[in-house]
């Protein structure tokens, strides 16, 4: 008789151990299915630290998010918003001003960050601003109609100038500082992330700067861009991206060293961590949603008074499609 309610308690206790175990993969099973999917889209750039730390530090997955990284150059993270297979990503807003007027569709949440784009002259040049510029050859990076030709544009025009008054040429980045000591262009135009190490080599002087500059400095130049059909198919989903982001971004704000740290040692950037910690301490990340829709206010009435953007786009039309305000 014992040895019959022996097996029995050892049974009970088999059975209990066995459903615990089965319990306990259910509810890791069922976490792990509430996660949603999404494909976030980066460049390597070290000013998208604040959508690469929301997800390296958690915050998107305590969202709710399983997020998959998806690695390109601007055209590759556009052709991927249009085809659905990127969801989410940040970048440069005049990057995507001209393509969303031809039909892209993209929504704007909120701005990230200010700075990203200069114009630079040879060191001890008699060219320390556009007017000393005019007729003469300005190189620009990403192509004629590309972010820094737009920068140049705007940068011309609250000079007064008009971009006619100069001659434009496209170079690979790196090569523009060859090009500038050659003697092929007499000023360039490309991110600071490429300009700002020939300032620190002492070659170039900067003389226009949107980190610095007080007509640029306060404008966001990144905001956190979605796919038009996820926004409006998931509304929720794209306001806790857009929280969880800000979230990131005030860290980042608060931890620029160890953002770098995370960023080199996963392999997100390249470089050397002074560099990029010299850009970093650069710019703001003090998130805004009313400065992102104040940045597009901005840039569309200056993109089409520079020719940029069509003379019949309705300005507050445009601003309205484009940017969703979750504050509200």
């Amino acid at each position: 008789m014992k040895g019959i309610v022996k097996s029995k308690v050892i049974i009970l206790i088999v059975l209990s151990v066995l459903a615990s175990f089965l319990v306990g993969c259910a509810k890791q099973k069922d976490t792990s299915s509430e996660l949603k999917k999404i494909t976030l889209g980066q460049s390597g750039s070290v000013c998208q630290a604040a959508l690469l730390m929301a997800y390296e530090k958690g915050f998107l997955e305590e969202a709710g998010f399983d997020v998959t990284l998806f690695k390109g150059d601007y055209p590759t993270l556009r052709d991927g918003l249009a085809t659905g297979k990127v969801d989410v990503t940040d970048g440069l807003l005049m990057s995507w001003l001209k393509p969303v007027e031809s039909g892209l569709d993209l929504v704007f949440t909120t701005g990230i960050h200010t700075g990203c784009l200069a114009a630079v002259s040879l060191k001890n040049s008699r060219y320390n601003s556009f007017n000393d510029l005019k007729g003469k050859v300005i190189g620009v990076s990403g192509g004629i109609g590309g972010v820094p030709m737009n920068f140049a544009y705007r940068s011309i025009l609250k000079e007064g100038l008009n971009p006619e008054d100069f001659e434009w040429r496209d170079y690979p980045a790196q090569q523009l500082i060859t090009a500038l000591e050659n003697g092929e262009i007499q000023a360039a135009v490309t991110t600071e992330q490429v300009s700002l190490n020939w300032v620190d080599e002492g070659k170039v002087d900067f003389i226009r700067s949107s980190t610095h500059d007080h007509d640029f400095s306060g404008e966001y130049c990144c905001l956190l861009t979605f796919r038009g059909g996820f926004l409006r198919n998931d509304p929720e989903s794209a306001e806790a991206i857009t929280k969880a982001v800000m979230k990131a971004a005030e860290w980042v704000q608060d931890n620029k060293e160890e953002t770098v740290d995370i960023l080199l040692d996963k392999g997100h950037i390249s470089g050397t961590k002074e560099y990029a910690l010299e850009l970093l301490e650069g710019f703001n990340y003090n998130p805004s949603v009313e400065g992102g829709k104040r940045a597009i206010d901005i840039a569309i009435k200056e993109f089409k008074e520079t020719g940029i953007l069509n003379n019949n786009t309705n300005e507050k039309e445009l601003a309205d499609r484009i940017f969703k305000d979750f504050s509200k």
